[in-house]
């Protein structure tokens, strides 16, 4: 995702550096500009292995953070370089994928408000992606002044991640469903097995069911294909569209509400409670609570289905345990849970 990086705040501009790098004559420039910016004020809060002792070290610093993270140029008006931007990306998959933000400026561009700006700036660059992403920036505890630029810009304080020497604050920023139901069909592709195995075995009597982020419908129509009575609420009206024409196109009576699942209220009770794949894009304050409060709509004897990230699947069970509901698992794994309400 960060591979091509380029935006333009009021004053600034700012790209990633591997066409600039890979010409020997612009990389030469560069390091000529990067003397000037990486002083040892501008380097002091960084550790050993990206300190300069000499000027002629340019050269295998540059190397050396164009191995391990992507590098943005910080250019103010009239192309002068004032900065870098280093993004690490953490290793492994993740969901959602994660970047820990570094920033450097030039003494001379201190006390101007750059460093908001551009933090600014490359939050909006991702939001604009519609990608699901987590920012980290990590801070020292006598740097207030960077705390507040993260601040500024909607990142939250992580006291859990937070160490002896450095605070570190955080900003996730939820995938644009919206958009991505706009420009794409059918984007989430086909139900999932454990969908698929359940409701083909429930063939007695047409189902109520609840599903929870249903995006373009793609378990909403599904189930109505099977003869259930289906209520799909999301946040995306896109969605919710795609979903509303592919019941019409076959048929089916799929209701279908535009809400946000960290207040959504349902009227009613329901025989199946359906969340594939949804609760793991609120946030960690509201996940939970979201769970349980529409457990309250589960019919005796009616079930929940839930397909989540494996990390997230105890606050859920402890969801169950307390719920004023008793409930049965009926199948569980790491990813997901099935329960039937007894009581």
């Amino acid at each position: 995702m960060s591979e091509g990086i380029r935006f333009e705040t009021d004053r600034l501009t700012v790209a990633v550096w591997d066409d600039v790098i890979a010409s020997s004559e612009e990389r030469a420039a560069l390091s000529r500009d990067l003397i000037g910016v990486l002083t040892p004020p501008v380097l002091a809060h960084l550790p050993p292995s990206m300190q300069l002792s000499h000027p002629a070290e340019i050269s295998d610093w540059t190397t050396a953070r164009q191995a391990e993270s992507t590098v943005l140029t910080v250019r103010a008006t009239g192309a002068d370089l004032v900065g870098l931007v280093i993004l690490a990306r953490a290793p492994g998959e993740m969901y959602p994928d994660t970047f820990h933000i570094g920033y450097l400026l030039a003494e001379a561009a201190w006390g101007h408000g750059y460093a908001t700006e551009l933090i600014a700036g490359l939050v909006a660059w991702f939001r604009k992606q519609g990608d699901a992403v987590q920012l980290w920036g990590g801070v020292s505890r006598d740097n207030g002044a960077s705390a507040r630029v993260l601040t500024k810009n909607g990142f939250v304080s992580d006291e859990a991640s937070a160490t002896a020497d450095a605070e570190i604050y955080g900003l996730y920023i939820p995938c644009d469903y919206d958009k991505l139901y706009r420009e794409t069909k059918n984007a989430l592709g086909q139900p999932g097995a454990i969908v698929v195995d359940f409701f083909e075995t429930q063939t007695g009597w047409p189902l109520r069911v609840l599903d929870v982020g249903c995006g373009q419908g793609r378990d909403a129509l599904f189930i109505a294909e099977r003869g259930h009575h289906v209520l799909g609420v999301d946040l995306s009206p896109n969605g919710i569209a795609d979903m509303i024409s592919g019941a019409e196109r076959l048929g089916r009576a799929v209701e279908g509400v535009v809400a946000d699942l960290e207040s959504y209220q349902p009227t009613g009770t329901f025989d199946v409670l359906l969340f594939d794949r949804t609760l793991h894009m609120l946030p960690e304050a509201t996940r939970y609570e979201s769970f349980a409060r529409l457990l309250r709509h589960v019919d005796v004897s009616g079930w929940v289905i839930l397909i989540d990230e494996p990390d997230n699947m105890r606050g859920f069970q402890e969801a169950l345990v307390t719920s004023p509901h008793d409930w049965q698992i009926l199948d569980q794994a790491a990813a997901h849970v099935i329960a039937q309400r007894t009581s």
